[in-house]
């Protein structure tokens, strides 16, 4: 099972790239930023996708997706909601929760029933450097009355980690990615950037790999594939590399998004998961480090 969470991690935190694409020079009808700029509107925004697959067994399974929306101010992106799914079931993680097997330790337990949650869509508000999670794998350590985790840094969550880590409506995001881009036609880019050039410029990637960045990964690079749709705006943004791929699909530009934190008395706190999870040691990823 450790096994199987380390590969989870992996996946979100591959270097990710794409199929070549055929190298012409165009000019660009719209500026894609200038396009982001104009949407940027109090109370719009747009929804987004997240397909995630990964090659296994020479063949391709579709892991999971991600939907949510992304609400803008004048600014850009002020807040995101989104819920994960990851086609798994409880069974296929053989966890054997029912057991009265002696041997298995307390701790051994609890691990068990932590992972066990990762069957359950997990769903993420995040408003400015906040972050709320409800479901997911600490959806079993949640006080009854309080279904909703702050976290303590800014996060897309567990498997939420594991969606898109490139966001291709953050204006910085963009023109970064457009600096680096060796392909350019008419209505797509290609190229490649590394983590610490977009960690620098994206609250949304360091939500995703951490606020610091370690340094084995710094170098690393992601292949990227975006397409425009007819206003310049971004509509699909491909990444993949060793077996796994992501494919973003943006709709609805400019569409009414209202994005609100949960109800105070439904929001726990790190010691209410974790004096739900009655562990020796503090649980994975809620350690706030």
């Amino acid at each position: 099972m450790k096994r199987y969470i380390a590969g989870l991690a992996c996946a979100a935190t591959a270097v990710l790239g794409v199929p070549a694409l055929a190298s012409t020079a165009h000019a660009q009808v719209a500026d894609p930023v200038t396009a982001l700029k104009s949407q940027f509107k109090n109370g719009r925004g747009v929804t987004y996708t997240d397909t995630i697959k990964i090659r296994r067994q020479q063949k391709t399974e579709v892991l999971g997706k991600r939907v949510g929306e992304l609400q803008f101010g004048a600014s850009g992106v002020i807040a995101s909601d989104h819920t994960t799914t990851l086609r798994i079931k409880e069974g296929d993680l053989g966890l054997g929760l029912e057991s009265n097997d002696e041997e298995d330790s307390p701790e051994s337990k609890r691990f068990n029933k932590l992972m066990a949650g990762l069957a359950e869509p997990e769903r993420v508000v995040r408003i400015g450097n906040k972050a709320y999670i409800s479901g997911g794998a600490f959806s079993r350590f949640m006080p009854t009355d309080k279904p909703w985790l702050q976290y303590p840094e800014d996060t897309h969550g567990v498997t939420g980690s594991m969606g898109q880590p490139v966001n291709a409506a953050e204006p910085a995001t963009l023109k970064a990615l457009l600096a680096h881009a060796t392909v350019k036609q008419t209505s797509a880019y290609a190229g490649k950037i590394t983590y610490s050039e977009l960690h620098k410029v994206s609250p949304w990637f360091r939500a995703g790999v951490g606020q610091k960045l370690l340094a084995p990964l710094a170098k690393m690079k992601i292949n990227w594939k975006l397409f425009l749709d007819g206003r310049g705006l971004p509509a699909r943004l491909t990444i993949s590399s060793g077996g796994a791929t992501i494919t973003t699909a943006y709709t609805n530009w400019g569409a009414p998004v209202a994005v609100t934190a949960p109800p105070a008395d439904q929001i726990a706190t790190v010691k209410d998961v974790q004096a739900g999870f009655e562990a020796v040691e503090t649980i994975p990823l809620l350690s706030g480090k």
